[in-house]
């Protein structure tokens, strides 16, 4: 967190000089004190949450790529002649222990194209896929195992 207050320092400063840094510097090392002090922040929790955020820039990248290539197969599908589309819902569990991590499973199924979570109830997850192609993998997909070592590293 001080590397950040640092950086919206120089940020908002408009220019780079010694003055700038050295200020900035203190300004920053005194805001995270007061901030450790009364908001319960502490280097350990800025160390774990700086090793989370490599996994989670990695999830999202992974995020992407899938919602990219899922809308090209939903593209395919629509526009394939004499292909009969079999809508699913299917049922399962996940083993994602926190409920933001069940969450940010949900979503990331919601945001791939042709599929969506219908409803979530513990770790019990219902989603609609527009094809039966589309259903395979779900119960124990990639993003599931992305999320649940992300859920480890906390």
């Amino acid at each position: 967190m001080g590397i950040l207050l640092f950086g919206l320092w120089v940020l908002l400063s408009g220019k780079l000089g010694f003055e700038i840094c050295a200020i900035g510097a203190i300004v920053s090392v005194a805001l995270y004190i007061l901030a450790c002090r009364t908001l319960g922040y502490s280097l350990s929790g800025d160390l774990k949450a700086l090793k989370r955020l490599g996994g989670g820039v990695c999830y999202l990248l992974y995020l992407l790529k899938e919602m990219l290539w899922a809308g090209l197969v939903v593209m395919r599908l629509i526009y394939t002649k004499g292909r009969n589309m079999e809508p699913r819902l299917i049922w399962f569990h996940t083993d994602l222990m926190n409920d933001s991590a069940r969450a940010a499973l949900s979503d990331a199924i919601t945001l791939t194209a042709g599929t969506i979570t219908v409803s979530q109830e513990g770790d019990l997850l219902c989603v609609h896929a527009l094809d039966t192609s589309l259903a395979e993998g779900l119960e124990h997909s990639e993003f599931e195992r992305k999320l649940r070592k992300l859920e480890r590293d906390v």
